[in-house]
């Protein structure tokens, strides 16, 4: 929803790039098969994180690939693609649909593609109402709060959490749902304060709402951020992974720092 988590590419080996890379395109591929254009429009790194923790977890069967598209033209691609990577690009448009949403009501651009989102969006509500549900009911909490100007960024955040651990769980029959949902609720938490933290200024030059105090300090910050770090971590660790582990442990414990980081020096 955000973008914020992605991998700490300086971190990864060679073949280790390569892989996330093959993920990554494999999201895009189902994401423009299923949706066209408006789905490729709405690709983050965030559920490219989700599709190789549940294709790990589940053991689902990669097949591979190989395109040139508008963003490499020239030469051919290698995507991996599973069961997950559907799961995966679900997901990414129903979060994409609320962002948009999001960014209509605060700049007020992006009707023309909400038009186009809303038959593919109903049907993905009907396919999964418990996912979609969560997003509805959070985030009109979120937008109550915001719209009382209750500057509660913990409890806010936690809202966030509750739907990103929703999406997390693919399956709600399957064993490991409540450390999905508590890895999916940590990585919520974490994003909506980080992403607080970097538009607070841009927040106040434009009168927009943001949950953060006006004097909040970094190192409050960074120990906010370190506690909902540690929620996703601890539930992570927990889980039976052996593929992908490494690249998603940079991804958790170095990538999704990076913007925290950037901003931190620029300030």
């Amino acid at each position: 929803m955000f973008g914020y988590v992605s991998a700490d590419i300086k971190g990864l080996s060679k073949e280790e790039r390569a892989l996330y890379k093959s993920h990554y395109c494999g999201l895009c591929h189902v994401l423009k098969e299923r949706y066209g254009s408006i789905g490729t429009s709405s690709l983050s790194y965030d559920m490219v994180f989700l599709e190789m923790l549940l294709s790990d977890l589940n053991d689902r069967k990669e097949t591979e690939g190989s395109e040139r598209c508008a963003v490499h033209p020239l030469k051919e691609h290698r995507y991996v693609i599973t069961d997950s990577t559907c799961y995966a690009a679900d997901m990414q448009m129903l979060l994409g649909y609320y962002s948009l949403l999001d960014n209509i009501h605060d700049e007020g651009k992006g009707e023309r593609e909400e038009e186009k989102y809303r038959a593919i969006i109903t049907e993905l509500s009907q396919k999964y109402p418990r996912q979609s549900d969560a997003l509805k009911s959070n985030l009109k909490k979120i937008s109550a709060m915001e719209e009382e100007d209750k500057r509660q960024p913990e409890e806010l955040a936690l809202l966030t959490g509750a739907f990103l651990g929703e999406i997390f769980v693919d399956d709600e029959n399957s064993f490991f749902r409540d450390d999905l949902r508590t890895l999916g609720c940590g990585l919520g938490r974490f994003v909506y304060l980080l992403d607080s933290w970097c538009d607070r200024k841009k927040d106040k030059k434009k009168g927009r709402f943001n949950p953060l105090p006006d004097d909040m300090a970094k190192a409050s910050m960074k120990d906010m951020l370190i506690d909902a770090a540690a929620t996703a971590s601890s539930a992570f660790e927990r889980l039976p992974l052996d593929q992908h582990v490494s690249i998603m442990r940079n991804i958790l414990y170095s990538g999704i720092w990076i913007r925290f980081e950037v901003t931190d020096k620029n300030d």
